[in-house]
């Protein structure tokens, strides 16, 4: 299991243009194979604080997800709506 926690501090202005792009990612990604998650998720005491939660079976599947049209679209995209550019953690799952 890859689990990515995506994080995004937005510009005030492009906030619904951010939820709209992010909105598609989330739909489209769900249907892939391998996702298990893919939720966004706005922080309780920052309007403009975003992190995407991702789950995928395997780095595999993580890699198919970089190479669809939608999450083209949305790299091309997400940093024009953000203070700065969004901030990328991996994990991977310790086994028990």
């Amino acid at each position: 299991m890859i689990t990515l926690n995506v994080f995004f501090d937005l510009k005030q202005e492009s906030e619904a243009e951010f939820v709209k792009l992010l909105n598609h990612m989330v739909i489209e990604s769900n249907k892939e194979d391998g996702c298990s998650l893919y939720q966004l998720w706005q922080n309780a005491h920052d309007k403009y604080s975003y992190t995407l939660i991702e789950h995928w079976e395997s780095q595999e599947h993580l890699d198919a997800h970089a190479a669809t049209p939608h999450w083209n679209a949305f790299n091309d995209t997400v940093n024009t709506f953000l203070k700065s550019d969004y901030d990328e953690h991996h994990y991977a799952e310790i086994a028990k």
